[in-house]
């Protein structure tokens, strides 16, 4: 059974985008702080992939990762990656007749093998290059290991043959893993030749006008040309100064569906920030929601804001 702490939980409700606001910047702030905590992070990433692809997770837990985590296409790729690395790895101790403990190669260890492929997008990728080396390293000595251990089983009963053969077996799938691994350090390789720099997220700052706007003023539609290279795009909606109530956003496009929500949102100076992600507002319209929680738990709309992203 899988143990969990109350610091496993906030990382898995991160990855899926489920913390309010001012925990997520909190907890990206840890990544560049703490490399172990960055490290934390990294594992629970790769045990929540492995259970989605395992379909481990509960109702609620998926929805939350195929409607925010499965948005990125990076993310897609490294869950089919994963797919691929564990079908491969339990086909090769279904064919070997392996015996629990035997053979061990789906859940973690190939899950950490995974981790190496698809590095989070904040390191750099000399950082990157340093981690497939080592875990070259290690499979090297794992290698070296389960070769000597092959030779001890030769030696024993003939009643040790199918270990023979399993030990064998994983020894064929782990140099399959090297094979992918050094393809993937081939492709990290490229941008340490260009020398290319690593810069900070693009972010792009606007205010929304309410739809109902004062002294009788009409519902504009309000216009935003997001930059190309803009990575996040905060919008600020003033509120009534002294308000204290937790509020909570979302956004639907036009004749479409909800795009994004956030809840648990905290006023700052009379006014609500949210950052959404620049790829969730292709050219269209869209509505923002503004919500309050009333002290019964029930939501109370605050206003509307209708806005046009352009053609970027």
């Amino acid at each position: 059974m899988r143990q969990t702490t109350e610091q496993d939980e906030r990382v898995t409700r991160y990855l899926l985008g489920d913390l309010p606001e001012t925990e997520q910047t909190a907890v990206e702030h840890e990544y560049f702080a703490d490399p172990e905590k960055l490290e934390k992070v990294w594992a629970e990433e790769n045990d929540l992939v492995d259970r989605y692809v395992r379909g481990r997770l509960s109702s609620a837990e998926r929805e939350l990762f195929e409607r925010n985590y499965l948005q990125s296409p990076k993310h897609r790729e490294r869950v089919a990656t994963a797919r691929k690395l564990i079908e491969a790895a339990d086909r090769h101790v279904a064919e070997s007749g392996g015996e629990p403990g035997v053979v061990e190669l789906a859940p973690s260890r190939l899950m950490g093998m995974l981790s190496i492929l698809r590095t989070p997008w904040f390191l750099a990728p000399a950082t990157a290059f340093l981690l497939l080396l080592s875990v070259l390293s290690w499979l090297a000595l794992e290698r070296s290991r389960l070769k000597e251990e092959l030779g001890k089983a030769q030696a024993r009963l003939s009643d040790q043959q199918r270990r023979d053969l399993a030990l064998a077996d994983q020894l064929a799938a782990e140099r399959e893993i090297v094979a992918l691994l050094k393809s993937e350090l081939d492709r990290l390789m490229k941008p340490l030749a260009t020398n290319s720099p690593q810069t900070p997220p693009s972010i792009f700052s606007f205010l929304l006008r309410p739809m109902l706007a004062p002294r009788g003023e009409g519902p504009a539609q309000q216009q935003i040309t997001i930059p190309r290279e803009t990575d996040m795009v905060r919008l600020r909606m003033e509120i009534k100064k002294g308000d204290s109530r937790r509020f909570q956003a979302s956004i639907l496009a036009v004749g479409g569906p909800q795009v994004w929500s956030r809840r648990s949102l905290k006023p700052v100076s009379g006014a609500i920030a949210v950052n959404v992600p620049a790829d969730k507002l292709p050219m269209n319209d869209y509505i923002l929601t503004l919500s309050a929680m009333t002290p019964t738990g029930e939501t109370e709309e605050i206003n509307s804001y209708p806005f046009r992203v352009l053609s970027k």
